[in-house]
């Protein structure tokens, strides 16, 4: 059965308190997806994030981000009186400053009640040891180090000398244990909605990044599972060649993985973080999978990613690793950019649907991928995260690629094209179609959520209250029955 889905991350839920959460607008956004026919929620990455507000940058490829604790739900659990809750207002673009000043005041205050849920707290820490541990004590050190990455602290911290981490888990034990309350808040407020989704028939699909930033609690954890110098700055880092799109090519900097390493204990690492996000969602879509069969290597310290060059990853080992503890995983391989036989081929293997994103499937006028149809297990976009909004794309065509798009699309001169585009993306073939849901509005692209390579405006899109209106609900209704999605 072919369904359908929205793309809307948490943070982009409607919001009084500066971000989306875990509360009532959450709720009310499954309840949404519900009555309009659709199976799936896919949301972004919800890791911490950090400097550039990413959340494919994340400072835990484990933790969960805490701006997304609903402070409501806490007042409702008798950790946080209302009197401790900042003045609402309505949020239309989210504040990560004023976040990172403000919400570790309040969620400390919750923590000074924690015995109302001692026991529940207790088994958390004891299940999740294998990576908790770890943060907790990466989060203290990073702020007792002023908040700078690991790598300039003191030499004591930074290489984890046992008789200096012994010194400082007794001296921080109670910030330690706050690190680890807060990301049981966190956890407990995600399962209870993911439980909500579930008993309403609507699957989560979540999504992590290859990659690892340098400056994280994994790295600083596992540094031998990273290809590091001596002194732990990276010897090579992540990116992408130079294309027809960037002359540079793109220059991501995370360290890449140490995979000789990795594989000594058959990659037991990856099989942990790939059974924790199963735990977490329903599906999984894991980014930038044409790096597993080859990845780009550049030299650390380059400005660009000219100098760099493929080497073989990890391929159908990894895979092999990953279905043995986890069988039948349910993943997505994101498998955009340059693709060889030996991707394609990795892939076919994995039996993991790929994706087709509408934005990149114009061609030409003669050979155009629009007009020959997606293979069925296929994921179908309009856009993802990282494009315009399809009404900012379609309006910045030039006119010979309009005329495609609309004779592709049956656009006329008095038809909405993002809703025609919609239209055509729900009617493709592909096993799911997900929308991002600025594009069944018509947003233009002061409402997109990523433009890669920039940094200071990003991450900041927020949904309105008003934005989930009955005319949208019997409108996406509609749609998913015309095309056989509605569930």
């Amino acid at each position: 059965m072919k369904t359908a889905g929205i793309l809307l991350h948490i943070s982009s839920l409607p919001s009084e308190y500066g971000i989306g959460s875990m509360g009532k607008a959450a709720y009310d956004f499954v309840d949404f997806l519900k009555k309009t026919g659709n199976k799936i929620w896919q949301i972004l990455p919800i890791g911490p994030t950090s400097y550039g507000d990413s959340p494919y940058a994340s400072i835990s490829a484990f933790a969960f981000n805490q701006y997304f604790i609903d402070l409501d739900l806490l007042v409702e659990d008798g950790l946080l009186s209302k009197e401790d809750l900042p003045e609402k207002k309505t949020t239309t673009k989210i504040n990560y400053e004023e976040l990172f000043n403000t919400r570790d005041t309040i969620l400390h205050k919750a923590y000074a009640n924690k015995d109302k849920l001692q026991k529940e707290f207790e088994e958390f820490v004891k299940e999740e040891d294998y990576w908790l541990d770890d943060y907790a004590n990466y989060v203290i050190l990073k702020k007792e180090h002023a908040y700078k990455p690991w790598f300039y602290w003191y030499d004591d911290f930074k290489y984890k000398r046992l008789g200096s981490m012994m010194w400082f888990k007794g001296e921080f034990n109670e910030q330690l244990n706050e690190a680890k309350f807060i990301q049981f808040l966190a956890y407990r407020q995600y399962f209870k909605l993911k439980k909500y989704a579930n008993e309403k028939g609507i699957e989560i699909l979540g999504d992590i990044p290859i990659y690892c930033a340098h400056d994280s609690a994994d790295v600083w954890a596992s540094p031998e599972l990273f290809d590091l110098n001596p002194d732990l700055t990276p010897r090579f880092v992540a990116g992408c060649p130079p294309d027809g799109f960037s002359a540079d090519g793109q220059l991501w900097g995370n360290p890449v993985y140490n995979y000789g390493k990795m594989k000594e204990d058959n990659y037991a690492w990856w099989v942990k973080r790939v059974k924790h996000s199963l735990k977490l969602f329903d599906k999984l879509r894991i980014d930038h999978f044409r790096g597993f069969e080859a990845y780009y290597n550049i030299p650390f310290g380059d400005t660009t990613a000219r100098n760099g060059h493929w080497l073989k990853g990890p391929s159908y080992d990894l895979f092999k690793a990953i279905n043995e503890a986890v069988p039948n995983a349910d993943i997505i391989a994101e498998n955009l950019g340059f693709l060889t036989p030996e991707v394609n081929e990795l892939l076919e293997w994995c039996g993991y649907p790929g994706m087709n994103i509408f934005q990149f499937e114009l061609g030409d006028k003669d050979v155009c991928p629009l007009k020959d149809g997606f293979k069925e297990n296929n994921v179908f976009y309009t856009g993802t995260h990282d494009n315009q909004t399809i009404l900012s794309y379609y309006n910045g065509l030039n006119d010979r690629d309009k005329e495609i798009i609309d004779e592709v699309c049956g656009i006329k001169f008095t038809d909405r094209p993002n809703l025609k585009i919609v239209e055509f993306a729900l009617k493709t073939d592909c096993k799911y179609a997900i929308i991002p849901f600025q594009d069944y509005l018509g947003l233009d692209d002061l409402f997109r959520m990523n433009t890669p390579s920039t940094t200071g405006n990003n991450w900041q899109y927020v949904a309105r209250k008003r934005d989930f209106s009955k005319e949208l609900v019997k409108y996406i209704t509609k749609v998913l029955k015309e095309s056989e999605r509605y569930a």
